[in-house]
């Protein structure tokens, strides 16, 4: 993911969570490594680690005029059984209009769409992952901008060859369901420097969820009984708890499952797996462990994999990972120190804060990222918190992000509108910034305190759907609605120009308490679109970042010798 200040954003209609894991197969590089050396990596390699496309037609609702009435014959069989086993809606009382899944389909309320999206290795049931949505060519639809994905089916998308081209064939197996709010590009209607998109193409952040575990395997190298079974019981010892993470189906394949704790980071769990070392002599583990030390300072050594080698080892590691903390070489403190706190160290955050304060580190990210790996630890909160106060944004915004995974009760969070995103509201002393991301979920973060509206201020959407006014020295703001297929606005309505009120204003459910307007229903995208819009007037006091593909990859130089980066 990256960070971009949005001057103007560049956009591309692409899955963002298109990724792998970064567990290679077996190679020769790192092959004389202590890390390696004796490990079931060195037997085995993962089998089912590229990602898997599935994809299947749903229906977009809420366009108002902006849809279709037109569907292929083919996809509306299959839409319309669809709908009707997700959701009955025929009628039965006397008098009602039976609203049919074709009446449905046909309403220019709706557009027909295709769904895709890509589950990455290893992903566990009930994991989510972004999901694109396209409509169907030749239907007439005019923009899916505010509409909201019905909750569809995701098949396995098998790639056929035919005489001119090779398509996809679903195989009638259902592996996700999709379902959400679509988010467009905010920015499509800038002008220079904008990027121009196509408004029939959208993504659902986190819309689509996983209904099985992908089916993971080692591979041995060279067909073993015994060694199977020696790999099985290592990786049950290990993970097992009791239970039977590993099972060694035949002499070639062993068949893995992602222990509860790892659901969320399969990829760190099949690190684990491939960096276990299978010796158990007396002994063994201590050598080994002062192998790892001597190797880790080297300037050319894999350092990451070192890392997660004592992690393998466990607790018997923390003698020798405890004594590199200090060390000199930042590298070394670093991977030793992140191996410690996953280990359930304390002490291994004062490592890693140091490293993550450091501005000439190349490993400072990464260092943040360390801190947040494990849950069960409070004790990185505080460095944490300081470090929103960086004078770096992109430092606060990744430490703001460590402290969301920690679930730190500092952060004030809302819930905007039924589900329509989530804000939450950071304290820090320097300036402010509004961020908001766009993969995974629908979240603006304000950071910084005191985060207001200054007049004065004139904002109108580029579809016209919402206007912002304050005159010069005017206390409140003033909010004008309007349904852009409809025409019809609402009456003026006062809002606060404290950012954080104003977002829930705009964002909540369309509602009035006790005559007074608390909610203009705006999507996501619209919001998104407005923030950015007023930071760049000035008419707030903040800094707006946008959340980019590769986040950490732009941070800095990936490489600087003898200054390796991480793979953690």
């Amino acid at each position: 993911m990256m960070l971009l200040s949005m001057a103007g954003c560049a956009w591309e209609t692409r899955d963002p969570r298109r990724r792998d894991l970064g567990v290679a197969p077996k190679s020769a590089e790192g092959a004389g490594s202590a890390s390696f050396r004796d490990t079931i990596g060195e037997l085995a390699t993962f089998h089912g680690l590229a990602p898997m496309k599935v994809q299947g037609y749903g229906l977009v609702i809420g366009l108002g005029d902006r849809g279709s009435t037109e569907c292929p014959p083919q996809i509306l069989n299959r839409l319309a059984q669809q709908i009707e086993k997700r959701y009955p809606l025929r009628s039965n009382r006397v008098g009602m209009v039976s609203l049919t899944p074709e009446r449905l389909i046909r309403d220019p309320d709706t557009a027909v769409v295709l769904v895709e999206g890509m589950i990455p290795a290893a992903m566990t049931k009930g994991s989510t992952f972004d999901v694109y949505v396209s409509a169907v060519p030749n239907t007439g639809v005019k923009s899916l901008r505010g509409g909201r994905l019905y909750s569809c089916e995701l098949e396995y998308a098998v790639q056929m060859s035919t005489p001119t081209e090779r398509v996809n064939v679903l195989s009638g197996r259902s592996l996700a369901e999709a379902a959400g709010p679509l988010f467009l590009n905010p920015f499509v209607e800038e002008g220079e420097g904008g990027t121009q998109t196509d408004p029939t193409q959208a993504f659902v952040l986190g819309g689509g969820r996983v209904l099985e575990d992908r089916r993971l395997r080692l591979v041995l190298t060279e067909p073993s009984a015994s060694t199977a079974m020696r790999i099985e019981n290592r990786i049950n010892a290990k993970f097992g708890g009791g239970g039977k993470i590993a099972d060694a189906l035949s002499p070639t394949f062993i068949q893995l499952s992602i222990p509860d704790i790892y659901r969320d980071e399969p990829g760190h769990f099949m690190l684990l797996v491939r960096h276990l070392f299978l010796p158990d002599h007396d002994g063994f583990v201590a050598q080994r462990c002062r192998d790892l030390a001597a190797e880790l300072v080297q300037p050319d050594a894999p350092h990451a994999a070192i890392s997660v080698a004592f992690e393998g080892v466990g607790l018997p590691a923390m003698p020798v990972l405890t004594e590199l903390y200090a060390h000199k070489k930042d590298y070394v403190a670093f991977h030793a120190a992140a191996a410690g706190l996953r280990l359930g160290d304390d002490v291994a955050v004062t490592a890693l804060a140091r490293v993550a304060e450091d501005q000439t580190s190349l490993l400072r990210f990464q260092a943040i990222r360390a801190l947040a790996t494990n849950p069960k630890l409070r004790s990185p909160l505080a460095p944490l918190r300081k470090l929103l106060d960086d004078v770096d944004p992109r430092v606060r915004i990744e430490a703001y992000e460590a402290l969301v995974k920690l679930e730190d009760p500092m952060i004030e969070r809302n819930i905007v509108g039924d589900d329509n995103f989530i804000l939450d509201c950071v304290p820090g002393a320097q300036s402010p910034i509004i961020y908001a991301r766009r993969t995974q979920e629908r979240r603006i973060a304000l950071l910084g305190d005191n985060v207001e509206c200054r007049s004065p201020i004139f904002y109108r959407a580029p579809d016209g759907a919402l206007m912002i006014n304050a005159d010069a020295g005017a206390e409140s703001l003033t909010l004008l609605r309007t349904v852009p297929h409809t025409g019809s606005t609402s009456p003026p309505v006062p809002a606060s120009p404290e950012v954080a009120r104003l977002v829930r204003m705009l964002g909540n459910d369309v509602q009035q308490v006790q005559g007074r307007v608390t909610g203009l229903g705006l999507d996501y995208t619209a919001i998104v679109h407005a923030l950015h819009t007023l930071c760049a007037e000035h008419a707030i006091n903040a800094q707006f970042i946008f959340e980019e593909e590769n986040l950490a990859e732009l941070f800095g130089p990936r490489e600087r010798s003898g200054r390796p980066e991480s793979e953690l």
